[in-house]
Parts: structure tokens; C-alpha cells; sequence
């Protein structure tokens, strides 16, 4: 099953861009992981300073990321919650509030979509990219919403555009995502705890 036919170079390119963005992210995390491994004693790990501001602003500050993550940062979700993981935060406060951030930052672009129309969208996107996301909208609907929510690689707030012009459940829409955010902040926040508990943190 082909989800993702692209009419137009534009959007095949920032499907390209995101998916190879995500990639290179993950390897540099990895290779920093190694070289702190192999180079960086661990009390200078521990003493960091960003433990000492997430003890200070720990989930107001997840919470702030996530949001964001959800509305321009693609990235700073899954990379928030990997870092809370791995200097040691509690598990249930960091994925419910993880999943609460996003969710309620994607809700944004939902909102405005729903409140702007069609218009708004193809300004933020782009009319190229618009017209693909609701070609593939109109063939799969709440499939797509699903497979962008349970995949952070994706760009979720194409969908969320899309949602909101074409006025897709809010109940629906909220669900489908905190619950897909759920589990992938427990799959980010296990990573970053796995990572810590290698290199020696926790």
C-alpha cells in the first residue's frame, strides 16, 4: 500500500528533507553518545548544567518544547523527551506531559486551519504541497492521521492544516494524537534512559 504518491517535486522534496533531517539528527546523537562513552568522564557528565535546569524548570520546560515541537519544531519532541530520559526524570510526568505539549501545539495549527481555511494553509505550506496532502486526505483520511501520528519523522503539521480546512473531528484529532504521542514518548523516553544507563549517568 503506496500512502505517499507525490504530484508535485515540491513535496517529495520535504518529505526527502524531513526523513534525511531526522536521520542525520539520529546519527549525530550516536556518535556523540560514543565519543561521550569513550572521552568524557562520567562526573562531568552528571554535573552538567542542563540537569540542574530541568531541576529548576524540568516540566514546564518539556511541556514548552513539546509544544513547540508540535507546532515549528519537528524535531525538539522526540529530542526533549530522550534528554529527559536520559538524565533521569520520572517516567509518567515526562510521557504525559510530553504527550499533552505536542498535542496541544499540533491543536494549534489545527485551530488556525479550521479557523483560516484553505487560504492560510497553502500560504504556510504551500499550494503545491497542499493540493498533494489533500490528494492523499481524500483517498485515506483518518489512516493518514494515524500513520503521521505514529511517526515523528513525518511532518504532522501538514496534517494538521489539512484537518482543520476540512474540520475532521476535534475529539477525533485530539485522541488519535495524545495517544500516539504516549507511546512514542515512552519509546524516546526509553531510548534516552537506555543511552544514560550505557554511558554510565544513571
Amino acid at each position: 500500500m503506496n500512502i505517499f504518491k507525490f504530484k508535485y517535486k515540491k513535496t517529495r522534496r520535504l518529505f526527502k528533507l524531513t526523513i534525511l533531517g531526522s536521520i542525520l539528527f539520529i546519527l549525530v546523537l550516536i556518535a556523540l553518545l560514543i565519543i561521550a562513552k569513550i572521552y568524557v568522564p562520567t562526573e562531568l557528565i552528571k554535573n552538567f548544567e542542563i540537569k540542574e535546569f530541568l531541576d529548576v524548570y524540568n516540566y514546564i520546560g518539556l511541556f514548552l518544547i513539546t509544544f513547540l515541537g508540535g507546532t515549528i519544531l519537528p524535531l525538539g519532541s522526540p529530542a526533549a523527551v530522550s534528554a529527559a530520559g536520559f538524565l533521569g526524570m520520572a517516567e509518567i510526568p515526562v510521557i504525559i506531559v510530553a504527550a499533552t505539549g505536542f498535542t496541544v501545539g499540533v491543536l494549534v495549527n489545527y485551530c488556525l486551519a479550521y479557523k483560516l481555511g484553505a487560504n492560510y494553509a497553502k500560504k504556510k505550506i504551500s499550494p503545491e504541497i497542499y493540493e498533494d496532502v489533500v490528494l492523499w486526505w481524500n483517498k485515506w483520511g483518518v489512516l493518514l492521521v494515524v500513520v503521521f501520528a505514529l511517526f515523528p519523522v513525518l511532518p504532522f503539521d501538514l496534517i494538521a492544516l489539512v484537518c482543520g480546512v476540512f474540520r475532521f473531528n476535534l475529539v477525533y484529532f485530539i485522541l488519535i494524537n495524545f495517544f500516539s504521542n504516549l507511546l512514542n514518548s515512552y519509546i524516546f523516553l526509553y531510548l534516552g534512559t537506555q543511552a544514560s544507563l550505557w554511558i554510565g549517568l544513571i
